[in-house]
């Protein structure tokens, strides 16, 4: 099945096939029952061949926030540093503290990625018990260089390496086992092309190792509980089932058109991107050599605001991203990930070309 004309382009929730969107009316089962647990059981091998790893890939329902918020309460008893350059790094700051955890942070400014000896040096000056980082950063299209990260941290330390890859997992290189990642987590609504309603994660034998020594891991965030019901091809409590169904759908299209492959059309399609913005005046809000191939943010000329572009562009029945946070006012974002194609972003540049030329 070849997808449709896109002109939905956020930085998610993404663009859905029309078969997958099919998948959500299979009939409704009980999440105890033989059909779902055959259902669960048939994701873990391609869930792992999507994350890269030989370890577990565990199934949430509920939002990302929810998985970072589990992972802090699940294998930190104390000290956590965060890395931070934009707004969803800083939502893991924001939870480390919210849980009561003693957080330090790696800050850079938003539009440049985490420079790896800044890591270096924090790991030097105190021992932590994780690391928390974005791969790639929704809100300012930066992707942090996470394999030179995770290996500093290897080398200095013994802290886990906790990861969002909620914008990447799928649309970027991710290597769970080789880069040496513990918790890995992605939800289904950017790039994996699911509607929105699960979040899927790793859990490395380290962190579970870890994961046993904390108390207090509440009910909810508690990873064990999390790994214990997986081995039984369950879930702690009642899941999402018409977005398993949907989810089961989309890993068939995804390793049908194969990991490497869905690598490269993103890293493409990010080529296509900023040849056009070079070519018409639009600049990159995030710094060369570091820029995420699912999303792009950017400036439009002066000619017009980024707010009055999005809302001309959603008159015409196209829908890009607006600015995220602090950057709102100034920026605009493409979200190319998931099932867009090239012809689907010729179609946006002409589109825009036209609004902007007009005036």
């Amino acid at each position: 099945m070849t997808t449709s004309n896109i002109d939905f382009f956020l930085p998610g929730p993404t663009w859905v096939r029309e078969d997958v969107l099919q998948s959500l009316t299979g009939p409704m089962m009980g999440h105890r029952s033989s059909g779902f647990k055959d259902l669960y059981a048939s994701l873990a091998p391609r869930l792992q061949q999507v994350f890269r790893t030989q370890g577990d890939v565990l199934v949430a329902t509920g939002s990302a926030t929810l998985i970072m918020e589990s992972a802090i309460r699940s294998t930190v008893a104390s000290d956590v540093l965060n890395l931070t350059c934009g707004a969803f790094s800083e939502r893991w700051h924001a939870i480390s503290l919210a849980v009561g955890k003693k957080a330090d942070r790696v800050e850079v400014p938003w539009g440049r990625a985490v420079e790896p000896d800044l890591v270096r040096q924090a790991l030097r000056r105190k021992r932590y018990e994780a690391v928390t980082m974005v791969h790639s950063e929704t809100s300012t299209g930066v992707l942090n260089p996470i394999q030179e990260i995770a290996q500093i941290i290897r080398q200095e330390s013994d802290a886990l390496v906790l990861v969002d890859t909620v914008s990447s997992l799928g649309g970027a290189r991710v290597e769970v086992d080789d880069w040496g990642l513990d918790v890995v987590l992605a939800s289904t609504q950017k790039a994996l092309a699911v509607p929105p309603g699960l979040t899927l994660f790793s859990l490395s034998s380290r962190a579970a190792d870890r994961v046993e020594s904390i108390e207090n891991r509440g009910f909810y965030t508690d990873f064990l509980r999390y790994r214990n019901n997986h081995h039984k091809s369950s879930t702690i409590t009642t899941p999402a089932v018409s977005i398993v169904y949907a989810l089961d759908r989309q890993l068939d299209v995804i390793l049908d058109e194969g990991m490497e492959a869905r690598w490269e059309r993103h890293a493409a399609i990010q080529a296509m991107t900023a040849k056009w913005a070079g070519a018409n005046g639009f600049e990159f809000a995030s710094q060369e050599g570091s820029r995420s191939p699912t999303i792009s943010c950017l400036r439009p000329p002066d000619s017009v605001t980024a707010p009055d572009l999005v809302a001309e562009l959603a008159g015409r029945g196209v829908v890009v991203g607006g600015g995220y946070g602090r950057w709102k006012p100034e920026t605009f974002r493409i979200g190319h990930m998931g099932e867009v194609r090239g012809r689907d972003l010729e179609r946006l540049f002409l589109t825009i070309n036209e609004l902007v030329g007009s005036r």
